[in-house]
């Protein structure tokens, strides 16, 4: 279920969300979070989501360093072989089956 209303020049839409099954400890804490700043509860759930965004979005994400990838396979393949057998026959019988 979602409304629409004009915010500025910009039309911006509402949904409705439902949380269910919320720890009665988290619901106390929201309870008070929201009387602490003035708030009713579903108006400091949006602050805290907005602000959860704010920081995942901040945050770095990890990026594919060709180096570091190059000395984790170089290692890889450093370590000693075990059983040289293909693969498939170590993980199946000769009827196909898993071992």
């Amino acid at each position: 279920m979602s409304n629409q209303r004009r915010a500025g020049a910009s039309l911006m839409t509402e949904a409705t969300l439902l949380i269910k099954r919320m720890p009665a400890d988290l619901k106390d804490w929201l309870a008070g979070e929201a009387q602490r700043n003035h708030r009713s509860m579903n108006k400091e759930t949006i602050r805290l989501l907005e602000e959860a965004r704010t920081l995942r979005d901040k945050a770095a994400k990890p990026g594919r360093d060709p180096k570091a990838l190059a000395n984790i396979l170089a290692t890889m393949h450093a370590l000693p072989v075990l059983d040289a057998r293909p693969l498939n026959e170590m993980l199946y019988d000769a009827a196909g089956l898993p071992q």
